[in-house]
């Protein structure tokens, strides 16, 4: 076997991400750099829900920078 098959693309530079097509993931971090308040997570959620957006994932961002909201832009989630 070779290594010629898809060295190209893991010794390129860091693209930018694609386009969102339903879900969208947003980083939200301080803009003071410390911790993230719920304050402004509450703002950043409420934005998304002006845009129509449904939240359905959160999680903390792996390198301690804020979370990440995961939202549907598309579709209502039922429960």
């Amino acid at each position: 076997m070779t290594e010629d098959r898809d060295t190209t693309a893991s010794r390129s530079e860091p693209t930018e991400p694609p386009e969102p097509e339903r879900y969208y993931a947003e980083l939200v971090s301080s803009a003071s750099g410390a911790d993230l308040s719920v304050a402004e997570l509450q703002e950043a959620m409420n934005e998304g829900a002006r845009k129509s957006q449904r939240l359905v994932g959160v999680m903390n961002e792996p390198a301690g920078r804020g979370v990440i909201l995961v939202w549907d832009q598309e579709g209502f989630i039922s429960g």
